[in-house]
């Protein structure tokens, strides 16, 4: 499965959990609004009960709404004309609390307009309340012209979540389940990704060493064409280029085990006086093999002057090596332009190819780690493209720069830019 798909799979799934969740938690507050209104209801129905069974206003008639008040989400007033005994009120506001399913604790009290005050309070326990917390309720002295009943209910928030509890478990069941298929859903394609890291890595050192390996069997073949060893030039130039790519292979084993397998590698360099030229012209020397069976050239236009860096000599070379190898590659007749100058404090190389290009999207993407195109060109059928983000870790350890310029069909040229000093 592609990562372009595997990614689009991610986000419709992650945008229907998102729905889902979303969804639930607008019903559940649609239930709660609807069960807070029930209550509310059944209040208003219950109070209408009381002034039914009791004369606590005279010719009530079509007024009791304008009677009762709702100053807050749990308190309740409503206006009488006579003081109510005490015990009678709260014998038939139970009553109708019980015949109206209000099983809440409820702060009864009962307010004095020519005292000013409280003439009595009670506290009324229910089904789903603690008694004790309820009992030491101070309830706010509201001023009114005219006694009233206050009923103040502490626990309203509980009473309903405690109503809609079947709906809160299922929700709870149903985030449950999303969120063991959310974690299903990473582990598959956790272990997907690294079964195909597994194997990319396995493609990669293919794709690493094949130039060197190619190299060697060019050379072995040279070696043995007839009357080679009359020809010593040539005989030690082949075996020049075998020892220079064995010496490749153990170096690059060593780094890409370094790369691959320590996720906080940093790198080493043992910094010496380097001639940037001749680590350019000995790349150009072991890529000769492999450059003459493709019918190619390399095309250098070296500084003259012979100018020195302080670098790790041998992390360079590979870097600038993979480069090399890498513009006759992908090209089928590669001819490579290698420039170097100098520009103020930096020293500039620059390989340039006529291969198959980069495309503009892909540019700054190639240096990654593990990164792969997906446009199913060259680039995206060697592995992982390890090697220029070896190449970019050391010139980034030497504090220089490399810059990337492509026109897909036309070819690729890197400029790497490094830092000269001259004391």
């Amino acid at each position: 499965m592609r990562s372009t798909t595997i990614r689009s799979f991610i986000v419709i799934a992650s945008v229907l959990i998102a729905a889902i969740i979303s969804l639930q938690v607008h019903w559940l507050n649609k239930t709660y609004s609807y069960e807070e209104n029930e209550f509310n209801v059944s209040v208003v129905k219950s109070i209408r009960g009381i002034y039914e069974d009791m004369q606590l206003v005279s010719e009530p008639g079509n007024r009791l709404n304008s009677l009762i008040e709702h100053p807050d989400r749990n308190t309740f007033l409503f206006q009488v004309d006579t003081i109510p005994p005490k015990d009678s009120l709260l014998h038939y506001l139970r009553n109708e609390f019980d015949d109206f399913k209000i099983y809440t604790a409820c702060k009864l009290a009962l307010y004095d307009n020519v005292k000013h005050q409280f003439r009595y309070e009670e506290f009324l326990t229910g089904a789903v309340s603690d008694e004790p917390e309820g009992t030491h309720i101070d309830l706010p002295l509201r001023e009114r012209s005219f006694p009233y009943i206050c009923l103040y209910f502490p626990d309203r928030d509980t009473y309903i979540m405690h109503q809609m509890k079947s709906w809160i478990l299922t929700s709870a069941l149903l985030l449950l389940l999303l969120v063991g298929f959310a974690a299903s859903l990473y582990y598959f394609f956790k272990q997907k990704f690294l079964v195909e890291i597994q194997k990319d890595f396995i493609n990669n050192v293919t794709h690493e060493f094949s130039t060197p390996l190619s190299v060697i069997e060019l050379s072995v073949e040279g070696l043995e064409k007839p009357g080679m060893s009359t020809q010593p030039e040539k005989y030690g130039k082949y075996v020049s280029s075998i020892k220079y790519q064995l010496d490749y292979l153990k170096s690059h084993i060593s780094n890409l085990i370094n790369t691959v397998v320590a996720g906080h590698y940093q790198m080493r360099f043992n910094q010496t006086r380097v001639a940037p030229n001749e680590l350019l012209r000995r790349a150009a020397l072991q890529l000769d093999p492999l450059l003459r069976k493709k019918s190619g050239e390399i095309q250098l236009d070296l500084e003259s002057g012979g100018q020195f860096i302080v670098a790790d000599e041998e992390n360079l070379y590979l870097a600038l090596f993979n480069i090399i190898s890498n513009a006759i590659k992908y090209a089928d007749h590669p001819v490579v332009q290698i420039r170097s100058f100098r520009r103020d404090d930096r020293y500039v190389i620059s390989i340039r190819d006529n291969g198959i290009g980069i495309e503009p999207s892909e540019q700054q993407k190639i240096f990654r780690k593990f990164y792969r195109s997906q446009k199913g060109n060259v680039h995206s059928t060697k592995g992982l493209g390890l090697g220029l983000y070896f190449t970019k870790k050391v010139i980034d350890g030497h504090h220089g720069a490399i810059i990337v310029k492509s026109t897909p069909g036309a070819g690729t040229e890197f400029s790497i830019e490094l830092p000269v000093n001259d004391n």
